[in-house]
């Protein structure tokens, strides 16, 4: 109802939204309009996590070097379960040979999944994103060379068009020997070897205990890059 009310005010402001969007009333309104969507996000990844999980590691995906990233296996690591704040689902690939995991992407699909965005850095893939039920699921890509991978972090605006504008890049490094197959809610997934150390690295030392003000920009592996060369495709998915 709120989400309602707020798309519904903005279409009525138009072109004035952005000189009353800082009113008290309307910061109100934004505020308790996400605190609603977050809680039904994080209720839905409650009831949807191990499907999504299942539609990965229980299909042909699953030869793939594809693991838990990130929130999700901060979650699985720390809590053996979701982080309870946690909003989205995150998984680390390799992907060798991008025609065939085209073709192997369309198992997605097939269970529901609508692909949503595509990330380029100098025409490099680096990240995808499909929607499961309203879900975000990403999927960061990697390159690896000896003991670590390295990927690229694009954040974006969009503008009255809603075209992705304002990019700002991040280049960051992970230690990474090898994969391992673990059991998470008596699903078999895949975790890095060195999954302490791989954490350690995006959270820091002290991530067993939970920060909800973590600040990744503060994190010393994550360096700027020349935005210019970023791409953000807004699309659907390749099976529909």
């Amino acid at each position: 109802m709120l989400q309602w009310l707020k798309r519904s005010l903005a279409s009525l402001l138009g072109d004035k939204k952005d000189l009353v969007k800082n009113l008290p009333i309307i910061k109100s309104l934004n505020k308790k309009a996400n605190i609603d969507l977050d809680s039904k996000r994080s209720n839905l990844l409650k009831e949807n996590f191990e499907d999504i999980l299942k539609a990965i590691y229980q299909s042909n995906l699953k030869s793939y070097d594809i693991w838990l990233d990130f929130g999700t296996l901060l979650g699985f690591y720390r809590e053996n379960d979701l982080i309870p704040h946690d909003l989205d689902m995150d998984f680390g690939i390799i992907i060798p040979d991008y025609e065939a995991f085209l073709k192997d992407e369309k198992v997605l699909f097939e269970k529901g999944f609508v692909r949503t965005k595509e990330f380029y850095y100098n025409d490099k893939l680096v990240e995808l994103s499909y929607s499961y039920k309203g879900l975000n699921v990403d999927f960061i890509v990697y390159a690896k060379n000896e003991n670590a991978i390295s990927s690229d972090t694009i954040f974006y605006m969009t503008n009255a068009l809603g075209n992705p504008t304002r990019y700002e890049v991040y280049h960051y490094e992970l230690p990474f020997t090898a994969l391992t197959e673990c059991r998470f809610k008596e699903i078999l997934v895949k975790i890095p070897e060195n999954t302490r150390e791989y954490i350690s690295h995006l959270y820091g030392e002290d991530f067993e205990i939970p920060n909800t003000h973590y600040n990744w920009k503060e994190n010393p592996i994550y360096k700027q890059r020349d935005a210019k060369m970023a791409k953000v495709l807004l699309t659907k998915s390749l099976g529909h």
